[in-house]
C-alpha cells in the first residue's frame, strides 16, 4: 500500500472540512442570533452548532494536525530550512488558536 499517498489523502481531506466547519459556524451564529431566544429555532440553532463544533470541526482539526505532522516527520516531506514551512505553521497555529475561541 501507499501510505504516503493514503496520508496526504486524509490530510486534504481533513483541512477541507476543518475549513468548511470553521466557516459554516459563523453563518449559524448569525442564523442563532436572528432567532428569537428560547423558541424551538433557538434551541435548534445550539444543538446544530455543538453538532458542528464538537462532532466535525474539531475532530477535522486534530486529523488535521495528525496526519500534517506524520507527512512531516515520518514522510519527511517539509523543508524547514524553506521561510514558507515557517509561515504555514505559523498560520496553523493562529488558525488552531482562533478554533479555540
Amino acid at each position: 500500500m501507499n501510505w504516503y499517498a493514503i496520508t496526504l489523502a486524509a490530510h486534504v481531506i481533513s483541512v477541507i472540512a476543518w475549513m468548511a466547519g470553521s466557516l459554516y459556524l459563523p453563518r449559524l451564529f448569525v442564523y442563532h442570533a436572528d432567532a428569537v431566544p428560547g423558541s424551538e429555532t433557538s434551541e435548534t440553532f445550539k444543538v446544530m452548532e455543538r453538532r458542528l463544533l464538537k462532532a466535525i470541526t474539531t475532530p477535522a482539526m486534530i486529523a488535521t494536525w495528525v496526519f500534517g505532522l506524520t507527512l512531516a516527520f515520518h514522510f519527511k516531506v517539509v523543508d524547514f530550512s524553506a521561510g514558507w514551512m515557517w509561515l504555514k505553521a505559523a498560520l496553523v497555529i493562529g488558525l488552531s488558536g482562533f478554533h479555540g475561541l
